[in-house]
């Protein structure tokens, strides 16, 4: 499903994204496509886009995600817990974009510190290490 996603406009708009997004949309698609980017806008921008306004209060479409799609792209699960009582959990694979900032990686570009910290995750995830 996930591949199928990132198969889709909603790409685009991941690449656009920046942080964990886009490093999780680059692992998922590969370098190669990084120039489709640059390409333009999707058709489904204006419809589903995000409105951007410009300095002198012109307005632009761009491609964006919805905080569903986000839930998405992090591994976001809704999980039913039975305590006695019934309780709604939220498990994340990833951390969402909030949270990404508040661990202090979010610094503007992709740096080393950034690639060591989501190798170590995805490291983590694969041997079953790290729990979501």
């Amino acid at each position: 499903r996930h591949h199928e996603f990132m198969n889709c406009p909603q790409a685009r708009a991941a690449f656009l994204h920046g942080g964990l997004i886009w490093q999780l949309a680059l692992h998922s698609l590969g370098f190669n496509h990084l120039p489709s980017v640059l390409d333009s806008i999707s058709t489904e921008a204006i419809p589903f886009g995000e409105l951007l306004i410009g300095d002198g209060g012109q307005t632009y479409c761009d491609d964006g995600l919805s905080e569903e799609e986000i839930d998405f792209m992090c591994g976001t699960l809704h999980r039913l817990m039975q305590h006695g009582r019934v309780d709604l959990e939220i498990v994340l694979w990833w951390p969402r974009p909030n949270a990404w900032n508040v661990l202090g990686l979010n610094v503007g570009f992709w740096s080393a510190h950034c690639e060591d910290w989501f190798q170590g995750r995805l490291g983590n995830l694969r041997e079953g290490v790290s729990h979501m």
